[in-house]
This record gives structure tokens, C-alpha cells and sequence, in this order.
């Protein structure tokens, strides 16, 4: 196995997992928060009508309005951290934050901890990933192994380990 790109051994943090959460997030909730910050515009240029119109029932409706706009900036601004909170406590429940090494060879992707080794083939992983400073390399379409650039000596052997990675998965996912 000598020669195979591999890391140094190393445990998930936090961050690990806000990245992958964010890479969960879909494309759409971008779109979503412009069209909610036009709803509220509207239901606030509404309001703001009705009191000028002179009606004063409307003010009962602004304290859930806000309370709706916060809620809704909340979960938007630390969504991708109440993720990375859920998979945390999930890894931590099943002890998957053990130290370990992931190697990279000709026909499969190898992740080996005190736990045990697991081994998937290229075929078998359905993308990859690069998002500065990490490599997603995909067990399902929401699982990954996360290797960041930290469990590498230096960025030139991090940089190595992504290239021969993408070229394995590659020469395996063929079109």
C-alpha cells in the first residue's frame, strides 16, 4: 500500500460538519429569502396603508410579523449551523469522532479508525466534492467523508491527494 495518497490521522471538528451542511443546503433557499424579503416588504407597505387609510385594526398583525421575520432570519443566517449541531450529536452518538487516516487507491477509497476500515469502490461513490479547504468524497447523496486540509503535512500533499482522487473517480464514472 506504499504510495497511495494518504492522510495523517485527524478527527472531524465543527467546522467540518457547517461545510458539509452547507453543501446540503439547496440551491433554492437563496431564491426563497429574496421572495420572503418581498413578502414582507409588501405585507409592510400593506400595513403601512392601512394605517395611513386610518384603520388602526391592522397593528395586531406586527408583532407576528416580526416575530416571523426573526424567526425566518434566524433559521436562514444559522441554518447550516443547526445542521452541523444535528450531525454532531449524531456522530458523537454513534462514537463515528475517532481518529483516522483515509486513503486514496487505485480501486477504492479507503477510511480506516480504531473502529474498523471501510472501503468503497469508485463506482460506488456517487460524487465528489472540492470546497476550499476541504474534499467531500460522497458515500450517498447526503453522506460524505470529509477530508480538510489540515490532516495533510502540507497543502502540496492535500493538493496531490484531491488531483489523484479526482482522476481515480473519473476513470470510474465515465460517460
Amino acid at each position: 500500500m506504499a504510495g497511495e495518497p494518504q492522510t495523517l490521522p485527524f478527527r472531524y471538528d465543527r467546522s467540518d460538519f457547517v461545510a458539509l451542511a452547507e453543501l446540503g443546503r439547496p440551491r433554492i433557499v437563496s431564491w426563497l429569502f429574496r421572495l420572503a424579503w418581498a413578502l414582507f416588504a409588501l405585507a409592510g407597505v400593506l400595513i403601512a396603508i392601512c394605517l395611513l387609510a386610518g384603520s388602526s385594526r391592522v397593528l395586531i398583525y406586527l408583532p407576528v410579523l416580526a416575530i416571523i421575520l426573526v424567526a425566518y432570519l434566524l433559521l436562514y443566517r444559522y441554518g447550516a449551523h443547526i445542521g452541523a449541531w444535528a450531525i454532531d450529536r449524531v456522530a458523537r452518538r454513534d462514537d463515528l469522532l475517532r481518529e483516522q487516516r483515509l486513503t486514496v487507491a487505485d480501486d477504492c477509497f479507503r477510511a480506516e479508525s480504531t473502529r474498523g476500515k471501510t472501503e468503497l469502490r469508485w463506482s460506488a461513490i456517487p460524487r465528489i466534492h472540492v470546497e476550499e479547504p476541504r474534499l467531500f468524497v460522497y458515500s450517498t447523496r447526503r453522506q460524505a467523508f470529509i477530508i480538510p486540509r489540515r490532516a495533510f503535512a502540507s497543502s502540496a500533499d492535500f493538493d496531490a491527494f484531491v488531483q489523484t482522487t479526482q482522476e481515480l473517480w473519473k476513470r470510474h464514472h465515465r460517460l
